[in-house]
């Protein structure tokens, strides 16, 4: 009986290192490509009737993830045991993993020799080692070195880090909550909400204080924040398209919503904004151009933002401020002048 014990327990202790070590690399590797994107990035198991497909060396040698990043679907592929294939033998791996679940698949790797890695971009093998290098040929994405990308953050403030400050504005402060916490506020991914903190503490709009689970603290609350951030966000419009048909989980918009707070005349063509996530869900409907109603696809999700049946004021002043009519240019004004701070 101890025997046993004794071998349940190592072969215990060792499913749960390669647990541990598939989502730390999937950790990385997300927290890097949201970092060098700017956007969201969603990630969900791929589905078992997926992984069954493939033959059992691949099904059983790797674990897999699938994530959305920029409306594209990546499957992550984590090797479970030290993988020393050569770049010929994961480009026949790749390719037939790419054949069986139809979408670009990217190995997750630990490392990488300096020697390999020519030989690998040469072979365009999709590759990942998160802190070091990334090289996604099938999506025309560079080879690229994380020491050179890290200091050099965007300018313009990552539309999750705009999301964060206009939800501490509007929707609830989140003055005293940590990465995690506010990953679950969001409905997000840890390693994506860490890249927008990390952006806002680099600008000086955020401190992190405490100890070993740091807690954020804005430095500037209600409107100073927002004339502080006003100059370094950007429309939350990622694309328009149209549909025929009215979309479930959309948000008044645009010219809409504008009616809805202030005196300008609402559309003939509904203005409705929805998320990515919602977009993909409801593919089939959208098209590029005409249709009943005009959809906004927003950078992040609008929902977390509304109380209502309409996008927030202040989201709703940056989709419209650019507009050159002269009517909407003073109802912006109004949006602001009666915002409740």
């Amino acid at each position: 009986m101890l025997v046993n014990d004794i071998i349940f327990n190592f072969a215990h202790n060792i499913m749960c290192d390669i647990m541990c070590k598939m989502g730390y690399n999937i950790d990385n590797a997300v927290s890097y490509l949201a970092e060098l994107t700017g956007s969201e990035i969603t990630t969900t198991p791929t589905a078992k009737r997926e992984v069954d497909k493939l033959p059992m060396a691949l099904s059983s040698g790797y674990s897999f993830c699938d994530i959305d990043m920029s409306n594209t679907t990546l499957t992550l592929a984590i090797p479970k045991e030290e993988d020393d294939n050569s770049p010929m033998q994961l480009s026949k791996r790749q390719e037939k993993m790419m054949d069986i679940l139809g979408r670009p698949v990217v190995f997750v790797l630990d490392r990488i020799e300096s020697y390999n890695l020519t030989r690998l971009t040469r072979a365009r093998v999709n590759i990942v080692v998160p802190g070091k290098v990334i090289f996604i040929p099938s999506l025309m994405m560079v080879l690229r070195d994380i020491k050179s990308t890290t200091k050099e953050m965007p300018e313009k403030m990552p539309p999750v880090a705009q999301l964060l400050v206009l939800y501490h504005i509007q929707a609830g402060r989140l003055d005293g909550m940590n990465t995690a916490r506010i990953a679950d506020v969001m409905g997000m991914a840890y390693p994506t909400i860490n890249v927008a903190l990390r952006w806002l503490v680099k600008n000086e709009f955020v401190t992190l204080v405490g100890g070993k689970e740091k807690q954020v603290s804005f430095i500037f609350q209600g409107k100073e924040l927002w004339e502080k951030a006003l100059p370094l966000m950007s429309s939350p419009i990622e694309r328009t398209v149209y549909s025929d048909e009215a979309i479930v989980d959309g948000l008044s918009a645009g010219e809409t919503a504008m009616g809805h707070y202030t005196m300008l005349a609402e559309p003939t063509t509904p203005v409705v904004a929805i998320s990515k996530a919602t977009a993909k869900t409801n593919e089939a409907l959208l098209n590029k151009q005409h249709g009943d109603y005009r959809i906004e696809i927003w950078k992040y999700n609008p929902a977390i933002l509304s109380k209502g049946e309409h996008v927030d004021r202040l989201s709703l002043y940056l989709s419209m401020k650019d507009c050159d009519d002269e009517r909407v240019q003073k109802e912006c004004d109004t949006l602001i002048d009666e915002m409740k701070w």
